[in-house]
């Protein structure tokens, strides 16, 4: 009996040995799946603008929207493993500069003329793209790094004001609807499997027209492609 004893003894010190040694070699992964395929959620930021048109004896005319802030909404929805479609719509706050065009008896521009005040500007931007997540559908350490492609339309919806009524029609600057294109990167951050916080940084390219007054011949169109950086951060919700 006293054998028995011992031998069940050391056999459950054996299997508790045992059992500690495989925890012991256990290694916790970094890596965790996100479950949810959809997310919805909003961002604020501030975009820097070349509000810049290009004139015809090479020199430049702040006509655009200047720098200012933006706030939005994105839904994204996941396509195939690191691969997601977005959507967003956002809004920037902000003003433009008004200029009149000096024309000459010929009809021709002889120069601008600043008015040295600026006008309310309203630009909404509606993007779709692509966002591929570098650790596919998983976080690592609670980060899920990102670079996205966009495509979408810009234009600043606010209307005429009470003081452009007195600048020459031909002078007038309209922004958009205007196509516009952008690239990124920027980093998801789960502190719960269930939202994140997103810290992102884009860069895009909008479509900006010089007003025919500001050309030698009037029914010259000229429109350029301007740079516009944007930082961004936000929050989601994903389910």
């Amino acid at each position: 009996m006293m054998r028995l004893s011992r031998t069940v003894l050391l056999l459950a010190l054996a299997l508790t040995a045992g059992a500690r040694a495989a925890a012991a070699q256990t290694i916790p992964s970094p890596y965790r799946h996100i479950e949810p395929a959809q997310s919805a959620g909003v961002f604020v930021g501030y975009l820097f603008t070349d509000p810049d048109v290009g004139l015809p004896d090479s020199t430049t005319l702040p006509l655009g929207p200047q720098s200012g802030p933006v706030v939005g909404v994105r839904y994204q929805l996941r396509a195939a493993g690191p691969l997601n479609i977005d959507a967003s719509v956002g809004a920037m706050l902000t003003d433009r500069r008004l200029f009149d065009a000096e024309i000459d008896e010929d009809s021709v521009f002889v120069g601008p003329v600043d008015l040295e005040t600026t006008v309310p500007a309203t630009v909404v931007m509606a993007d779709v793209g692509l966002r591929f997540f570098v650790t596919g559908a998983r976080t690592w350490n609670g980060l899920a790094p990102f670079v996205v492609g966009t495509g979408g339309v810009v234009g600043d919806v606010r209307g005429s004001f009470a003081e452009e009524e007195e600048v020459d029609r031909g002078a007038l600057f309209r922004f958009g609807p205007s196509f516009a294109v952008g690239a990124g990167l920027g980093t998801d951050w789960f502190p719960v499997p269930n939202a994140s916080l997103r810290v992102e940084a884009m860069g895009r390219l909008w479509r900006q027209s010089t007003p025919s007054a500001f050309l030698e011949l009037r029914t010259d169109e000229r429109s350029e492609w301007n740079p516009v950086l944007g930082i961004t951060v936000g929050g989601a919700i994903h389910f």
